[in-house]
């Protein structure tokens, strides 16, 4: 027996939440299935409250991207009609976990999760296992990263060869030539008798000053953009970004958060890419310690800076069907054997990209939550009938 009340047979579901997406794709799967349902998408509380007070509704679907609109059709929904059983998607484990404790009846579905756990599954198959982090090497995806480690190369290349001119034009020592090298390359003072060193020597001391000089106001101005921006790659560390053997992740909203998660936790190394660096993705992926690049997923340039050609495979994950159509026809441009995934929300978009493109594999997101929510509400119209079935018995009896 159900742990809800179970609804009678020929009751309908009412599907809340958003006109679009998740929503009319469980529509459609639950009149493919037989399941009386009807929707009462982006209405006003008051509209909502009064589709509620119907007595016709055997179980209730809260289907949306926005948490706090979720959570907000849940307290309402259990309010007014707290024998109805309910279904909700939800993202935020926190927002979940108190929900949960107001309404411990409610079922909370993740899409994020399954379809995370769906693309995780097809990425690895198409890929294989990655190397292990710790061998796929490092590459510099964050601009003024990549400047400051130029600059500092720079330097360390101009110290070395006013020290190297010193030894030969001055017969100093190692020790002494690197001590007033340093001194000499940082402006701080000269080295002890240039003045009367052969002239090759001052010009080349010369000229080497000046480049340092370029290179310490590169190096500074990289310096001080690296730290007033949030640092989302690392040099060391599990924020790293691998150089090869890696997972492209196009997109890192709510299904890329989870699917870097689940591909880490299967020891596959990623790199994240998302266009808009205040995302809320961004931020939890640097608690996570996942690397993420800012740029945009379809853009050439940024491809090939991101080692398109050296990836295991690229999951173009971001919320909008046609912008990872874009990425997977970008990326079988540039690198045409570089495995790909899709995820897709619309059932047509994905058959007529599979049909007419076949640009790899295909995760229809919208499907595989639709169906999960669904299933249990097949499952709780089963188990109303047989509760109905049983009491018949019961009365013939």
């Amino acid at each position: 027996m159900s742990e809800h009340p179970s609804p009678g047979v020929g009751r309908a579901v009412l599907v809340l939440g958003e006109s679009a997406g998740l929503g009319v794709a469980l529509m459609r799967r639950l009149e493919q299935s037989g399941i009386a349902a009807e929707q009462a998408m982006s209405l006003t509380d008051s509209e909502t409250a009064a589709a509620l007070r119907e007595p016709r509704w055997g179980a209730v679907a809260v289907v949306t991207r926005d948490d706090v609109l979720a959570l907000r059709l849940t307290l309402l929904s259990a309010h007014l009609r707290p024998e109805l059983p309910l279904w909700v998607t939800m993202f935020d484990r926190t927002i979940t976990r108190e929900l949960q404790h107001v309404v411990p009846a409610v079922h909370v579905i993740s899409p994020s999760k399954l379809v995370a756990a769906d693309l995780a599954e097809q990425t690895i198959a198409v890929a294989g296992r990655a190397s292990a982090r710790g061998r796929n090497g490092i590459r510099l995806v964050d601009d003024a990263l990549r400047l400051l480690v130029r600059a500092g190369v720079g330097l360390l290349i101009a110290l070395l060869f006013e020290g190297a001119i010193s030894m030969i034009a001055l017969h100093e020592g190692v020790v002494d030539a690197l001590y007033f090298s340093t001194r000499s390359v940082a402006t701080v003072a000269g080295t002890p008798g240039a003045a009367a060193g052969a002239a090759w020597f001052k010009l080349l001391s010369a000229l080497d000053t000046l480049a340092a000089l370029l290179l310490v106001a590169v190096f500074t101005a990289a310096l001080v953009r690296r730290l007033s921006r949030p640092r989302l790659t690392t040099l060391i560390g599990s924020r790293a970004a691998p150089a090869r053997n890696h997972v492209l992740l196009i997109g890192f909203g709510q299904v890329g958060f989870r699917l870097a998660q689940e591909l880490r936790r299967r020891g596959v190394s990623v790199l994240g890419v998302e266009r808009d660096p205040d995302a809320p993705c961004v931020r939890l992926a640097r608690a996570a310690g996942i690397p993420i690049a800012i740029g945009r997923g379809d853009d050439r340039e940024t491809l090939e800076r991101l080692g398109i050609r050296r990836c295991a495979a690229v999951a173009a994950v971001t919320s909008t069907d046609l912008v990872n159509v874009e990425v997977g026809l970008a990326v079988s441009d540039l690198a045409p054997g570089i495995p790909l995934v899709m995820r897709l929300g619309d059932g047509d978009v994905a058959a007529e990209t599979d049909s007419l493109l076949h640009l790899g594999r295909i995760c229809d997101a919208h499907k595989i939550a639709a169906d999960t929510i669904m299933e249990a509400l097949r499952v709780l119209s089963d188990d109303g009938r047989a509760a109905l079935e049983r009491g018949d018995e019961g009365i013939q009896s």
